[in-house]
This record gives structure tokens, C-alpha cells and sequence, in this order.
């Protein structure tokens, strides 16, 4: 049986409430915007807000998604580069307007959201690796999320030109780190086996 098709009018109402949310936080920020200033701006009831999201942090995490699967895929598939530079180019291209979501509590909270799709990957390579991790993998992910938000963070505050290099600095410590806290069995690859993606759209 093939899967139901999307409801469209539940897509229009999230995509409403996603571009309200995200234009308020970009001019006025995250901490003094409510759920009520969101529904507002989206001109939705305040209750079908909540038939969507859970709170105002649930909708932050549902923004990062989109961000951050460029990042999650360099855990276990073989990611080069070139993947990487045009998301790094228009988070330096949108620094200006979107350098909010580089500091805290955002920050934090999408650290949250990149491990949490990490996470899931990871199991995966430490599955077909015959891994012994070190420690527990929700630690791993969170360790690996955080090592790359903050390396595109101090990239963008030091306003390097080069997207291509921190492209190349992302792949080779997050191997780095699956290598080392994953412990994989010797020569087993840090991939997952047969993956296919889609080509990666800012």
C-alpha cells in the first residue's frame, strides 16, 4: 500500500508558521519572540499552532533540520568537499542576518538537533564497523555536533574567504572522532554500506 500523500493544507500551515518564525527571530530575536507572536505573524489560531508543534523550541529544532543535514551526512558517508562548500558559502553569504542562530541559546539548541541526526548514523557505522565504542553514543553525536558548530562558528567570526577548507577541516575531525571514540574494527570502512544521496540544495 503506498504511503498517504502529504496533507497540503497542514504543509501551507507549518510553511506559515516557519516563515513567520524565522523572520521574527532574525528581527527581534529569539528569546523576546511567544508562540503567540508567531501565530500572529503567521495569522493562525494560537491552538493550531499547537496541533503542530509542541512548544516555540520545537519549532526552532524543525528550522535547523534543514542546516544541519549537510553536516550529519559527513557521519558515514563518504562526503567529499565540493558537497559541503555551498552550504558553507551561504551561511558566510547570510552571516550578516543569520548570526543569531551561531550563538546561544540557539545555539545549543541546534547542537541538540544535529546529534540527534547524528546520532542514528553513527549506529549504523558502528554496526557494520564492529565497533566498541568508548562511550555511550548519544555522547559521541553530541561531541561530533558540537565539533562542527563550533568550527563553522569561529570560521565565520574570523570571516575566512575559503569555504573549501573548512570543508576539508569538517570531514577530517569528524572522522577523527568517530575513529577515535567509535573504535572500529581495523580496516573496517566509516561508511554506510550502499548509501545513495541526493545532491545537498541550500
Amino acid at each position: 500500500m503506498a504511503g498517504a500523500k502529504p496533507d497540503r493544507r497542514t504543509e501551507r500551515t507549518k510553511a506559515s508558521l516557519m516563515r513567520a518564525f524565522v523572520d521574527l527571530v532574525l528581527t527581534q530575536g529569539y528569546d523576546s519572540i511567544s508562540v503567540e507572536d508567531v501565530s500572529a505573524r503567521a495569522n493562525i489560531g494560537r491552538s493550531t499552532f499547537y496541533m503542530h508543534y509542541r512548544n516555540k523550541e520545537a519549532l526552532l529544532a524543525e528550522s535547523l533540520k534543514h542546516p544541519s543535514a549537510p553536516l550529519a551526512i559527513v557521519v558515514g558517508h563518504d562526503v567529499g568537499p565540493d558537497m559541503l562548500v555551498p552550504q558553507l558559502a551561504h551561511f558566510r553569504e547570510a552571516r550578516a542576518v543569520n548570526r543569531v542562530f551561531f550563538t546561544d541559546p540557539i545555539r545549543a539548541v541546534w547542537i541538540r538537533t544535529l546529534a540527534g541526526m547524528i546520532e542514528p548514523r553513527l549506529a549504523t557505522v558502528a554496526r557494520q564497523a564492529r565497533a566498541h565504542p568508548l562511550l555511550p553514543l548519544p555522547f559521541i553525536a553530541a561531541q561530533v555536533a558540537e565539533a562542527q558548530i563550533a568550527l563553522v562558528t569561529h570560521w565565520l567570526q574570523a570571516r575566512a574567504p575559503v569555504p573549501a577548507v573548512l570543508a576539508e577541516s569538517l570531514i577530517a575531525v569528524t572522522r577523527a572522532l568517530m575513529t577515535a571514540l567509535l573504535r572500529p574494527a581495523p580496516e573496517a570502512p566509516l561508511f554506510i554500506a550502499g548509501e545513495t544521496l541526493r545532491v545537498i540544495r541550500t
